[in-house]
Parts: C-alpha cells; sequence; structure tokens
C-alpha cells in the first residue's frame, strides 16, 4: 500500500476528444512501469466495460482496477495514482487533483476557441488557487491536443503553446491522428503489443502511438 497520497490524474474535455482512449492508454504506461493504478469509473460507463473484457478475454495482461465513486474515501490510499476521466472543473473531486489535463479535439480553430473561452481559463485559475491554499501545492494543468491531423497540428501547437505562460498550463507535443488511439473496444492497446502473445501483431502504427503515450506519462510525472 502507498504511504503517500495517491497522484490524482483529472482528465476533462468535450464529448469526442477522446478523454477516455487517453485514460485507458495512460493507465496502461503507468502499469506497466509498476504504478498501482485505478481508474475511477461508474458501472454504466463504456470503458468499465471494455476493462472488464480485457480481463476475461486477457487474464495474462495487466488492467487497471476500477474503483466508484462511493469507494473512492476508502481505496484511494491503495494506489500510486488515481485517473479520473468521466468528470469536469465544477467536480468536487476536482480539487484533489494533482493533474489535471484539459483534452483539445482535432480542429484548426481548437487552440482560439480554448483560448477564447474565458470562463474554462477562470475557473481552472480558481481550482489552482484552492489547491494551492487548501493543500500547499501547486497544480500541474496540462493542454492536450489529441488526434490533430499533420495540416494542422503544428499551426495549432504552436499558437497554444505562445499562450501557455499567459494561462499557466503546460502543453506536451500533440498527439496524432492513430488509428491505435481509435480502436480499444477489445481491451488490447498500443501497450500491450509488445507482449510476447502479441508482438506479432505490432504495427507502425502501434510503435508510435505507445511512444507517444509514453512521452505524455514522462511529461505528467517527471
Amino acid at each position: 500500500m502507498s504511504e503517500k497520497a495517491p497522484h490524482i490524474v483529472i482528465i476533462d474535455g468535450e464529448k469526442g476528444a477522446g478523454r477516455k482512449t487517453l485514460s485507458f492508454e495512460l493507465a496502461l504506461i503507468l502499469l506497466y512501469n509498476s504504478q498501482k493504478t485505478a481508474l475511477l469509473l461508474e458501472d454504466s460507463s463504456l470503458l468499465h466495460q471494455i476493462i472488464t473484457k480485457r480481463k476475461q478475454k486477457h487474464s495474462e495482461l495487466p488492467s487497471p482496477s476500477i474503483i466508484t465513486r462511493a469507494e473512492y474515501a476508502a481505496t484511494a490510499k491503495q494506489f500510486d495514482a488515481i485517473i479520473i476521466p468521466e468528470t469536469n472543473i465544477s467536480d468536487n473531486l476536482a480539487e484533489q487533483a494533482s493533474t489535471y489535463i484539459t483534452v483539445l479535439k482535432h480542429n484548426k480553430h481548437t487552440a482560439q476557441q480554448f483560448q477564447n473561452n474565458q470562463k474554462y481559463l477562470n475557473d481552472i485559475w480558481e481550482l489552482k488557487k484552492k489547491i494551492a491554499s487548501k493543500y500547499n501545492h501547486s497544480l500541474n494543468w496540462i493542454v492536450c491536443q489529441n488526434n490533430l491531423y499533420p495540416t494542422t497540428r503544428l499551426e495549432s501547437y504552436e499558437e497554444l503553446s505562445k499562450k501557455s505562460k499567459l494561462y499557466g498550463f503546460r502543453t506536451p507535443p500533440p498527439l496524432n491522428f492513430r488509428f491505435a488511439y481509435q480502436n480499444i473496444t477489445s481491451g488490447i492497446s498500443a501497450q500491450d503489443r509488445t507482449e510476447p502473445s502479441l508482438e506479432k501483431t505490432l504495427t507502425y502504427e502501434d510503435i508510435c502511438a505507445k511512444r507517444e503515450i509514453t512521452k505524455l506519462a514522462e511529461f505528467i510525472f517527471n
């Protein structure tokens, strides 16, 4: 059991931005790096069903634990990290976050739309102040662009990076448009492809997806 408080990762974003997929891939990266990891999900969640199917069909592969909100207070300290994808900034769990990830969808106007959302920016600022005051640590706020098309990726990333110091967030290199990010209904992810039983199915896209999520994990935790 971990003696220190778990690293709470909140993953926020619009529907279709890739919150659940990112949560799943990130949880597996941590598991493969020997971090005891849980996802906070309700029973009705699609991701809950995917992980349950994974455990049934691929019991030899690591799977993140699943905890519900009702179990959170009693079980949180058992984990090194807890990832919460089905929430938002107004959730009372947000103030316990160590890292808050805002996931932006692929769109050449996304960076500008994000910057124009003054209410969201103000709410994050208030959350950061609350966390600093209550827990005496700073919130690691990350704005992550997911599934960007190559023609819009660089322009959008550069525009967002210029604003990062102004608004107080960090922005990792954007995740690319990868097939491996779009198809996790079987419970198999890019992180699993180097396992002996699956290494023959490893594709170039899997390698790229695995590398990108690994870099994101390093960006968050280093």
